[in-house]
């Protein structure tokens, strides 16, 4: 079982096209502006969501490597480990269009900062917790069900992207999830600092599309409730488009 393989997985599939309407979380271009947006401010500095950028991004490569091992094809990202670090070569190749020579920088060169800040946001992402995982997890699931329900075809749809990316383990947990919803004033509780608050809004932001008026009022109570600010919530939203 792989919590953090789940989350990454709900994130880069906006939770299996419930957020479609804004693009998928675990694009190139949506990560490799992660690291120019903490440089120049626009994140505070802060890593946590730069590591869920990171952690999406990875099983999105990670769907791309099975889908071409699978038609016969090779993939870099094939022989990747399982930890989240597994890839980090191969997802830095992308940020900096390849530049890099095959045998890597020469050991004295100093890293470009895109290098350097896919290390940092592959290390957080390793530092997430599993308890923290799971909030995040707990706080899509809960979200999803703000507009009434969770429809059969949705929940086929998660399982489904479960299925491929993860193992039996996996979906073993995110159906118990999926049956047994946690109250927002329960998921709340655990929310202790403002990186974990931007955190649970980004997570919750990614399993609704927010056009409905239900997911506009629950997005707007999120906020309030988090106690997050103009600002940080429309940081969210362009990390998300």
């Amino acid at each position: 079982m792989s919590l953090k393989r789940i989350l990454g997985t709900m994130l880069a599939t906006r939770m299996a096209g419930r957020g479609r309407r804004r693009g998928g979380l675990g694009t190139a271009a949506m990560l490799g502006g992660l690291g120019r947006r903490r440089r120049t401010g626009m994140m505070g500095g802060k890593l946590g969501m730069a590591a869920l950028g990171y952690m999406a991004y990875k099983a999105y490569q990670d769907q791309q490597s099975k889908a071409g091992t699978s038609t016969g094809g090779t993939s870099s990202g094939a022989k990747g480990g399982g930890g989240l670090s597994g890839m980090v070569q191969d997802v830095m190749n992308t940020v900096t269009g390849g530049s890099q020579s095959s045998g890597g920088a020469s050991a004295g060169a100093t890293p470009a900062p895109e290098e350097e800040d896919m290390r940092e946001e592959a290390q957080a992402a390793e530092n997430l917790s599993n308890d923290t995982a799971l909030l995040l997890i707990r706080a899509m699931i809960t979200a999803a069900y703000s507009d009434g329900s969770l429809s059969m075809d949705e929940r086929q749809r998660i399982m489904g992207e479960i299925d491929q990316a993860g193992d039996a383990e996996d979906r073993a947990v995110m159906e118990r999830e999926i049956a047994n919803p946690k109250p927002l004033d329960e998921l709340l509780t655990q929310v202790n600092d403002e990186e974990t608050a931007e955190e649970f809004y980004m997570a919750s932001r990614a399993a609704v599309d927010g056009d409905s008026e239900a997911d506009r009022t629950y997005l707007a109570d999120l906020q309030r409730r988090l106690n997050l600010s103009d600002a940080q919530v429309a940081e969210v939203e362009e990390m998300a488009r």
